[in-house]
């Protein structure tokens, strides 16, 4: 199966993200339109203490209209190394730093419109530093234990989907702890 792009029409370019129409043929010579948003991709910071706690943060997400609990997470740089983003993310957003990280899955965040791939960073050996939000975030950080993340997974309380993988991701982890040196990432 294969789609083969006949046009491109561009729609929207933002500061984030960018809409654009293909035409498409596909492989039955069936010819259509697709509507993708075009997104850089992010990080995702599953941070887990010493007592196998999750960090989370609160914060409003104007989409959704409420506040959110979620893993920590946000755009890499240009220019940015997708680690050293996932390092600033945990800095900046919870006020951590980790003597490990490592990428441990990556994947697209809804593949039948958007082009987002977001890379899943397990943190271990968290040091309080200061937080450092964007001029225009309000978070607050707490700490939930693994079995209870499940609980608000189960129970609904939480409604972020990165958010959701990355808790599965970190109970599916026997240690959850990376063994792998500061900023060094697991080979494929």
């Amino acid at each position: 199966m294969h789609e083969k792009t006949i046009k491109v029409k561009r729609i929207y370019k933002g500061r984030i993200i960018g809409v654009r129409e293909d035409t498409v043929k596909l492989s039955n010579k069936v010819i259509s339109k697709r509507e993708i948003v075009e997104h850089p991709g992010a990080v995702a910071i599953i941070a887990v203490t010493k007592n196998k706690e999750i960090v989370l943060i609160r914060q409003f997400r104007k989409p959704a209209g409420k506040v959110l609990l979620e893993i920590p997470a946000g755009l890499v740089h240009k220019g940015e190394r997708d680690i050293d983003g996932a390092k600033r993310e945990l800095l900046e957003e919870a006020g951590y730093k980790a003597k490990k990280i490592k990428e441990i899955f990556r994947g697209y965040s809804s593949p039948g419109y958007s082009t987002e791939v977001i890379k899943f960073y397990l943190a271990a050996g968290l040091v309080k530093a200061a937080q450092n939000t964007d001029h225009d975030e309000i978070i607050k950080v707490g700490f939930y234990p693994i079995k209870k993340c499940l609980g608000m997974l189960k129970s609904g309380k939480i409604k972020d989907n990165k958010t959701a993988v990355g808790i599965l991701l970190a109970h599916l982890t026997p240690n959850p702890s990376p063994t792998c040196r500061r900023g060094e990432r697991r080979r494929r």
